[in-house]
């Protein structure tokens, strides 16, 4: 039995956890993390669940607060946070975060809190956050009026995966309402901070919390209930829709990962953007609905373009039909080389042998390649020849011996050049062919 197959609540009593729940995850988990950042909520979570640990549980619990650095209140907001974790005996750790500018401060501070979350997390911790009923009511709203999907429309998960790697998000009170946590932290007297920014209307999370939902539960009083369990009627359908997608696209993508055009092609607008979605979302990266029709788009014409769609943290781009995720291109190191000593890249590394004077350097242009047998080739028609990704072409290990190319990693050398080249290629990039020197 798992901490996710329990419910992390006792129905029977507010604000008690299940105690198999609680034991099964701080059995599982080496660290049990919890974002505290001072307010209601988080010090109802973190008050709550201390109540109930045993003294071994409560070694393994630590908080983290995020300094932002958006309120003058800030420092004395993380003092707070380090005093009340003193008085609970709880280990604390603030971490300092810089907001990315061109994002919504909102989106922003959140990119940045998770960004931290993913620094400071091992691959068995999990991280306790105090998302609550209203705060689900508020997402799906949120998210439906800027256009959204199924997965949008199911809200928060109550668990889920943190990144790319194995840490998890758990979010214990996901079903408790705002008036029971409030009625809590007054009937034990609590002290929490009050974010001033809460109350600025500019942003649509608080208009929502102030102006909206006021009148929506005052007219449709079980709102929250009948808002929560319709996002987890969707998130049952949309994870098992998920489950019979990725079924099917593993059938679909090559044994590089990339994605097989050939297959929707054919498909209607709707249904291709329904299968690019599922790919991208399998890979872990979220686009909007926007930025998938520009994919569709940039994608859909003839396969002797190499288009490229750049975002946040990635690029797409096809190589033969199929499309490809990869890292964002880096620039090529170039680099004097010592023979035998081996030079690391951000893609790859090389090693060359018996040659003290060769260099790595830039793709050269307009010349030709001689092979062992005399015959020569335009440098790019011998790279369109051997089906070069594009995404390597400037990446390639193009070694110089003075003025002269005389290695392209262990693909082609110089029939008058007698060294060696070892060319390792990482996972990053998908590399398709091996050949011999021509």
């Amino acid at each position: 039995m798992t901490y996710s197959t329990l419910k992390s609540m006792d129905s029977l009593s507010p604000l008690r956890f299940n105690p198999e729940w609680i034991d099964c995850l701080f059995t599982q988990a080496k660290i049990v993390w919890l974002g505290f950042s001072g307010g209601v909520d988080s010090h109802v979570l973190l008050h709550a669940l201390m109540n109930q640990l045993s003294h071994e549980q409560k070694q393994k619990l630590a908080a983290i607060h995020i300094h932002h650095g958006l309120s003058e209140n800030a420092d004395d907001w993380l003092v707070h946070c380090q005093s009340v974790c003193e008085n609970l005996e709880v280990r604390f750790v603030a971490e300092r975060v810089q907001l990315e500018t061109q994002a919504s401060i909102e989106d922003a501070a959140r990119n940045a809190r998770y960004q931290a979350f993913q620094h400071i997390m091992g691959d068995q911790d999990v991280i306790l956050l105090a998302h609550h009923a209203a705060d689900q009511v508020e997402t799906v709203l949120f998210r439906l009026l800027r256009g959204t999907g199924g997965k949008g429309l199911a809200g928060m998960p109550k668990e889920r995966l943190l990144g790319d790697g194995q840490a998890r998000i758990i979010r214990p009170l996901l079903e408790v309402s705002k008036e029971t946590i409030e009625g809590y932290a007054q009937r034990k007297q609590l002290k929490w901070i009050q974010d001033e920014s809460n109350n600025d209307e500019r942003f649509t999370r608080n208009f929502l919390r102030q102006r909206v939902m006021p009148v929506l539960k005052e007219r449709f009083p079980k709102m929250e209930q009948s808002i929560a369990s319709s996002a987890q009627r969707i998130a049952t359908d949309y994870n098992m829709l998920a489950t019979f997608a990725n079924q099917q696209l593993t059938h679909w993508c090559n044994e590089s990962g990339g994605f097989e055009l050939s297959f929707i092609e054919n498909k209607a607008r709707d249904e291709r953007l329904f299968w690019l979605r599922h790919f991208l979302q399998r890979e872990h990266v979220s686009l909007s609905h926007a930025q998938l029709e520009s994919v569709n788009s940039m994608f859909a014409g003839g396969e002797d373009r190499h288009p490229e769609f750049v975002f946040s943290n990635g690029r797409i781009l096809r190589h033969q039909n199929a499309i490809y995720l990869l890292p964002l291109d880096k620039t090529p190191m170039l680099a004097p080389l010592v023979s035998g000593v081996m030079l690391k890249r951000a893609f790859d590394d090389v090693t060359v042998f018996g040659c003290d004077d060769c260099f790595l350097g830039q793709r050269p242009q307009g010349i030709a390649l001689r092979s062992v047998h005399g015959k020569t080739r335009k440098l790019k028609k011998w790279l369109n020849d051997h089906q070069i990704p594009s995404w390597w072409r400037e990446h390639l290990p193009y070694l110089y011996q003075g003025d002269t190319l005389v290695a392209i990693g262990d693909l082609w050398q110089h029939p008058d050049w007698h060294g060696k080249v070892e060319w390792c290629r990482g996972d990053e990039l998908p590399f398709f062919i091996l050949t011999g020197n021509t």
